[in-house]
């Protein structure tokens, strides 16, 4: 009787465990020039800061929270390197990171009516892919910190391929009254003169982040990559079991209705 309680204790605490590692956030995309929100990120951690995370990402309309587009992450076991899939049934748009028997393969498509496009990604390459980047800022918070540039090759689906990216500390700031440093990501070498960047602001306290600014992978109605300014307020990080199967199977609308 004794062991059927241990048994029972042991299972009930690794269940709360588990479960105190899921969390749940939001962010709000806004234009950069009117502040005018664009749309909702609805973010899903199952198993938050483990190497078996995953998370489910719902892009929600900015009237009336209907989901348009999902996007799926399973880290595996690497934390800068997560599987991914992300679908936008607006536009048809496909593009993702999956483990085939053969390795690691990218693909993407352009839209409804277009053909599927996918790459073996080398085995010998080390790359960091969608939100490990994230992971990716923490892991060389330090040189950051002490105004080191580190540079890495960031996987682009568009393009079917990695290219070499360069990431450095712009400057500190406040948001919602805290310190945080800037981070700024841009293309190594020439073109990264002149193309645009991507900020992130993240928390000096913890390193969580709090603000992303630049090019998403959201696109608008004409296909083109949104640019817009994306904060993650405190007040809505909560600690919460999370369903990822239900939020997975939840249809997706095709148009947004107007704001």
């Amino acid at each position: 009787m004794r062991f059927k309680l241990f048994v029972l204790c042991t299972a009930l605490a690794l269940t709360q465990a588990a479960a105190a590692t899921d969390r749940v956030f939001n962010g709000y995309a806004r234009h950069l020039d009117t502040g005018a929100l664009l749309y909702v990120e609805s973010h899903a951690v199952r198993g938050y800061g483990t190497q078996d995370e995953q998370r489910v990402v719902r892009y929600q309309c900015a009237a009336g929270q209907a989901t348009f587009a999902r996007k799926q992450l399973d880290y595996a076991g690497n934390r800068t390197e997560p599987l991914f899939e992300l679908k936008d049934a607006r536009t048809g748009y496909l593009e993702g990171l999956r483990r085939t028997q053969a390795g690691l393969e990218v693909f993407q498509r352009n839209g409804k009516d277009a053909a599927l496009k996918r790459r073996a990604v080398p085995r010998s390459a080390a790359i960091v892919s969608d939100a490990g980047f994230d992971e990716f800022v923490r892991l060389h918070w330090n040189d950051l910190e002490a105004n080191r540039t580190v540079k890495f090759r960031f996987l682009v689906p568009s393009r079917l391929d990695s290219m070499s990216f360069k990431v450095h500390k712009h400057g500190e700031a406040e948001i919602e009254g805290a310190a945080v440093s800037v981070i700024r990501l841009n293309l190594s070498g020439f073109l990264g003169w002149f193309l645009p960047y991507i900020e992130v602001s993240y928390r000096k306290s913890d390193r969580v982040l709090m603000r992303y600014k630049g090019l998403t992978n959201i696109r608008d109605v004409s296909g083109r990559n949104m640019t817009v300014q994306i904060d993650f307020p405190s007040r809505e990080r909560v600690t919460r079991t999370v369903d990822l199967t239900a939020l997975s199977a939840g249809s997706l609308v095709a148009t947004c209705p107007a704001g």
